[in-house]
This record gives structure tokens, sequence and C-alpha cells, in this order.
């Protein structure tokens, strides 16, 4: 989940990934690296599922591996928290100790972000299906797989008032309750989308659907 949290915020991530240090090689769980600024972010994190809070020593050791390989910042994430000392271990470095709700609540601005210009691309892709676009008009083919399809009422989470802009920039709240747009798309069963998360995995399911069914 945080490798997938990291792609869609628009890094490169890895996952299981080896890096160099002045000591040798080590594999850090996930590598995540951001292009897009003027100089490229590198973020190195260690997802610790453990039944156990993580040891002050492992703090340690992370800290000694981000500093060697020049990352900007290193995530340690824990299931149950940590031991005592570990935060002393961990005051001024680059390091973050964060169980999976801290994380997810730290980088949701910077995910909805990332999530938002998938949207757009998506979106770019479906826009044959409306109406007034050039290639509807021309595209006779496409207008008979459309009969009878209200396409601002089944992909509504791309057009129209409750569309995506609505509820990852705008002032749209959870739970919404919207036409289904997974699937065939004669079908008109309602969904229930009670989180941005959802929202938007439903969305990308469904411009796959889309883009098989209309072959755009």
């Amino acid at each position: 989940m945080v490798a997938q949290a990291f792609e869609e915020m628009g890094y490169e991530t890895h996952r299981n990934h080896e890096v160099a240090t002045v000591r040798g090689h080590v594999r850090i769980d996930v590598h995540a690296l951001k292009k897009t600024t003027p100089i490229p972010t590198i973020v190195l994190c260690e997802c610790k599922h453990w039944a156990k809070a993580v040891e002050q020593s492992v703090v340690y050791a992370f800290r000694a591996i981000c500093s060697d390989t020049g990352a900007h910042f290193g995530l340690i994430i824990s299931k149950v928290g940590f031991q005592s000392g570990a935060n002393e271990t961990r005051q001024a470095t680059n390091i973050h100790l964060l169980n999976f709700i801290e994380f997810q609540e730290t980088f949701f601005d910077e995910w909805k972000s990332g999530v938002f210009m998938r949207f757009v691309k998506m979106s770019d892709t479906l826009l044959p299906l409306v109406p007034f676009n050039p290639r509807f008009a021309k595209d006779t083919g496409l207008q008979s797989k459309l009969g009878g399809i209200n396409v601002f009422d089944k992909y509504s989470v791309f057009f129209g008032e409750r569309s995506y802009t609505s509820y990852f920039i705008g002032t749209g709240a959870y739970p919404v309750t919207l036409t289904d747009p997974r699937g065939n798309p004669h079908d008109r069963a309602l969904i229930t989308i009670e989180s941005p998360r959802q929202y938007y995995q439903i969305a990308a399911q469904a411009c796959e659907d889309a883009r098989a069914y209309f072959g755009i």
C-alpha cells in the first residue's frame, strides 16, 4: 500500500529495492523518486508489519542508510508503533516514524494532487463519449454503441457536477451515491462511495471497462 500510494502521487517507485551505500548494498522496502521537481526527491521507506513495536536499533540503522544514500528523507511505517527511545534516535534527522494512518494523513494532499492528474488523463481518454466531441460526431459506430446511454449519468465521476473535480479539488463530501460507472455501460445500478480512495479505484476500473467496451 505504501508503494502504491507513492506511485499514485507521481513517484517512480521500486519495491524491495537494492541501494548502494558507502558500506555496501542494502535492500529497502520502498524506494520512491520524484523527478518532477528541479532537484529529484528521494524517499526511502521501511514497512514494519510486525506484531511488536519497532526497536530503537532499527531506527538507528535506517538513519545511517538514509544518510549514506543521500535520501532526502526516510520513513519507518510501523503496524503497532515504536519502542521507548526510538523517537529520540530520529530527532534532528530526516527520519520520520509513522503508523499507517499517520502516513496517509501526512501525504493525503500530495496523494490527492497526484490522483487528480490521473483523473485528467482518464477523462481525456473518455472524451470521445461526450456528444459534443468532434470524434463522436464523426464515429457512427461509437454513436451506435452509445445509443440510450446518458454519458453524464453513467460516467458522472468524469463528467458533470459530481465529477472528480468536485471530490478532489472541490467541496464534494462523502459518502456520495451515484450510478456505478463500471461494467456494462447500459447498467444503471447505484453505488455509495465512502472515501476518496474508493472513488479513485472505482473510476480507474470504470475507465478500463469503458475503453474495452467502446474501443477507445
